[in-house]
């Protein structure tokens, strides 16, 4: 699999190369084929990509709660979003919360490109629309964050 680039409030420069190179690693070693249904396979692909690398498991955005990013890393948070749309706003604000809390320095948020979120399922997070609406909420959420479209 591919993947592309983008930055939201200097992502690209706090998130090290050396992070942002191991990510790219793991998306390149993605062997789904794109279909209906395959959202479930490219995460637990991407996951067990991330644990080799040295990657936590799911972090807890708070102790007395359930809600978790996908992996933690030298203060990067990443949230792997193959799901429903909504779920994206959701990982905006655990990132947020996350980064107030100076628990990460910076985020990764890696989700579909347009073109494979429609492949995949309907109503799927997709990286073009993400990167739109953070430019609207710019001043609510600013964590440095990569955005990573697979393709």
């Amino acid at each position: 699999m591919h993947a592309s680039i983008s930055s939201h409030c200097a992502g690209a420069e706090r998130v090290p190369k050396a992070v942002q190179a191991e990510i790219q690693q793991v998306i390149a070693g993605i062997d789904v084929a794109a279909s209906r249904g395959s959202a479930p396979r490219i995460r637990d692909q991407f996951i067990t990509g991330l644990k080799g690398q040295g990657w936590s498991a799911e972090i807890p955005v708070s102790r007395d709660s359930d809600m978790t990013i996908t992996s933690m890393k030298d203060g990067i948070g990443l949230c792997l979003q193959t799901g429903n749309m909504a779920r994206m706003y959701a990982d905006l604000i655990k990132l947020q919360t996350l980064y107030l809390d100076n628990a990460i320095s910076a985020a990764v948020i890696v989700l579909p490109s347009q073109p494979l979120a429609l492949q995949i399922g309907d109503n799927i997070a997709q990286a073009a629309r993400l990167e739109r609406e953070l430019e609207i909420f710019r001043k609510a959420y600013h964590v440095p964050t990569l955005l990573i479209a697979l393709e």
